[in-house]
C-alpha cells in the first residue's frame, strides 16, 4: 500500500513496517492524540490533510486499539517541501524519503478497506468524506507559525546547495563542458524549489530560467548574443505549449547542451591576437552594417594594411571573407531556429541580395540555404507542425 500502518494499545505502539523512522505517525506522539482525540468523537474513521497537503487517517477499533494509516500524498514533493513537511514533524533529515502519491479518491477507498480489514467495520467512501469535511486540528496552523521561521533556517542549506549546483552549471556552459553541463542539468533537478502552481507549470518554468541564464553563460564564453538569445528562444517556445514534462526536460537538456557546443566551438578558434580578437568581435556586433578594415583599424590605432596581415596570419582569412562567414554562420542559426522566409534572413544579416546570398551561404556550408534548413531544423519543430 506503500503507507505507514500503526496500531496502539495504551502506550504500545507497534509498526506494520520494518523502519518506521521516517513516519510522523512514528516520531510525532502529539500527531497521534489529536488524531485519536478526534477519532473517539465520530463513529467513521478520522481522515485529515495537514498544511502539506498530506492525509493521515485514524480508525478506533474494539478493546481501545486505534489504528494510525500515513502519510498519504496526492501529488509529487520536491526535496525543499519534503524537507518542510518532515521538519514540522520533527522527523530527522536523515530519514527523509520521496513519498508514494496516489488520487484522493483512492485515499478514500484505502481507508474505507483498512477500517474493515483491521477493525471491522464498514463504511461507504461517501460517509467517509462526509463526515471528515469539517474536521480540523485546532492546534495546526499555531504549530506551523512557531515553526515557521525554524524551516527558513534549515531550508538555508537546501537553497545554498542549489544556488552553488547551478554555478557550476553555468561555469561548465561558459567553458564549453557540454557533458558536465548537461550532467549537472539532470543532477539538479531533485532539488530545485517549487516554481509554479502545477507540475506542469514548474518545469516549463524551470525550462525557461535555464536556458535564459545558459545563455548569458554562453555569451560570457564567448557566443554572439543573437545566436544564444535565438538558441535558448527556441527551445522556450517549444516548451511554452508542451504538456508533456518529459519533453520539457529534453528540450531544457537540448538547450544546455547546444549553448555548451557553441562556446566549446568559438573556445577551439580562439589562439589569436588581441588585435584580431578585436576586429572579430567589432564583425560579431555590426554584421547588420557595411563593414570597412579601414574604420576598424583607426579605432585600433593601427594601420590597415598591418590589420590585414595580421588578420590573415591568424585566422588563414582575409578579413572580408571573414565576415561573409560570420553572416553566413548567423543566417544558418536562423535557418534552424526560425520561421522567417529567405530573402527576409539575406536582407538581415546584409547579404545584397538573395543570389548572393545562396551563392555564398553553398560555398560555405556546400548546400543550398533552403537544403540545410530541411537538414538541421530540429525534429521536434517538424512532430509539433
Amino acid at each position: 500500500m506503500h503507507t505507514g500502518i500503526f496500531a496502539l494499545t495504551g502506550e504500545e505502539l507497534v509498526s506494520y513496517e520494518e523502519n518506521p523512522q521516517y513516519n510522523p505517525l512514528y516520531v510525532n506522539a502529539d500527531l497521534r492524540r489529536r488524531l485519536e482525540e478526534a477519532a473517539g468523537r465520530q463513529k467513521e474513521p478520522v481522515l485529515f490533510r495537514d498544511v502539506h497537503q498530506i492525509y493521515f487517517a485514524c480508525i478506533r477499533g474494539e478493546e481501545n486499539v486505534s489504528y494510525f494509516i500515513g502519510p498519504m500524498a496526492t501529488g509529487e514533493m520536491n526535496r525543499v517541501q519534503r524537507h518542510r513537511f518532515y521538519h514540522f514533524y520533527g522527523v530527522d533529515e536523515k530519514w527523509e524519503k520521496a513519498l508514494h502519491f496516489r488520487p484522493v479518491t483512492e485515499i478514500f477507498k484505502l481507508t474505507a478497506m483498512l477500517a474493515e480489514t483491521l477493525a471491522g467495520l464498514e463504511f461507504t467512501e461517501r460517509e467517509i468524506v462526509e463526515a471528515n469535511q469539517l474536521f480540523h486540528l485546532s492546534r495546526e496552523e499555531e504549530l506551523m507559525e512557531q515553526t515557521r521561521f525554524d524551516i527558513k533556517e534549515d531550508e538555508a542549506d537546501i537553497y545554498r546547495h542549489s544556488y552553488q549546483e547551478e554555478r557550476r552549471l553555468l561555469d561548465m556552459v561558459r567553458e564549453g563542458n557540454v557533458e558536465e553541463a548537461v550532467r549537472i542539468a539532470r543532477q539538479i533537478d531533485p532539488e530545485i524549489g517549487n516554481l509554479g502552481s502545477s507540475e506542469l507549470e514548474h518545469w516549463r518554468n524551470v525550462l525557461v530560467i535555464s536556458a535564459t541564464l545558459c545563455a548569458r553563460a554562453a555569451i560570457e564564453g564567448g557566443v554572439m548574443p543573437y545566436i544564444a538569445y535565438r538558441m535558448s528562444g527556441f527551445y522556450i517556445n517549444k516548451g511554452s505549449g508542451c504538456r508533456d514534462i518529459p519533453q520539457i526536460l529534453q528540450y531544457r537538456n537540448h538547450a544546455v547542451e547546444e549553448l555548451a557546443r557553441r562556446v566549446q566551438e568559438v573556445k577551439a578558434k580562439r589562439h589569436t591576437s588581441s588585435y584580431t580578437e578585436q576586429c572579430k568581435d567589432y564583425v560579431r556586433k555590426h554584421f547588420k552594417e557595411k563593414i570597412y578594415l579601414d574604420e576598424i583599424a583607426d579605432k585600433l590605432g593601427i594601420s590597415s594594411s598591418y590589420l590585414s596581415r595580421l588578420f590573415r596570419k591568424e585566422t588563414g582569412v582575409c578579413f572580408q571573407d571573414y565576415v561573409t562567414q560570420v553572416r553566413v554562420e548567423l543566417a544558418a542559426n536562423l535557418l534552424t531556429y526560425s520561421e522567417e522566409p529567405l530573402p527576409k534572413i539575406a536582407e538581415y544579416v546584409n547579404f545584397p541580395s538573395q543570389s548572393y546570398f545562396g551563392k555564398k551561404f553553398k560555398e560555405l556550408k556546400h548546400m543550398t540555404p533552403r537544403q540545410y534548413r530541411e537538414r538541421y531544423k530540429p525534429l521536434e519543430f517538424y512532430e509539433e507542425k
